[in-house]
C-alpha cells in the first residue's frame, strides 16, 4: 500500500515536471519572438525597453534547454504585452533560468493588423 502511494507520488511529480510552468497571457497572444535583433525587421520598430525574466531557481534542474527557452520566451511575451510591445528578441545569453529580451513595438505589424 505504501509503495503504491510512493509510486503514485513519483508519477505525479514527473507529470508536473514535464508540463510547462508558464502560461501565455491572453494579451500576449500576438507578441512575436524574433531570433536576431540585428535583422532589418527592426528598422520599422520602436524600442520600448528591456525585459528581464526568470523562472524559479530550480526550474532549470527539471527541464532541457529547449523547454527552458520556450518558457523564458513565454514570460518575455507576457512582459512585452504589459509594456505595449508586440515583438521581443533575446538580448545576450540566458543564464540558466534567467534571460533579458529587447521589447519593440513594430509599425509594420500594427499597420497590417489595422488593414494597411
Amino acid at each position: 500500500m505504501i509503495r503504491r502511494k510512493i509510486f503514485a507520488s513519483i508519477l505525479i511529480l514527473f507529470g508536473m515536471v514535464s508540463c510547462a510552468f508558464v502560461d501565455l497571457d491572453p494579451d500576449a497572444q500576438n507578441v512575436s519572438v524574433m531570433p536576431n535583433s540585428n535583422s532589418a525587421y527592426f528598422s520599422m520598430c520602436k524600442f520600448l525597453g528591456n525585459a528581464t525574466v526568470s523562472l524559479w531557481d530550480k526550474a532549470d534542474t527539471f527541464q532541457n534547454d529547449k523547454l527552458l527557452t520556450k518558457q523564458l520566451n513565454t514570460l518575455a511575451r507576457n512582459e512585452a504585452a504589459k509594456m505595449g510591445g508586440d515583438t521581443v528578441t533575446p538580448f545576450g545569453k540566458n543564464t540558466g533560468n534567467q534571460a533579458t529580451y529587447k521589447v519593440y513595438k513594430c509599425l509594420n505589424k500594427s499597420s497590417t493588423k489595422n488593414g494597411g
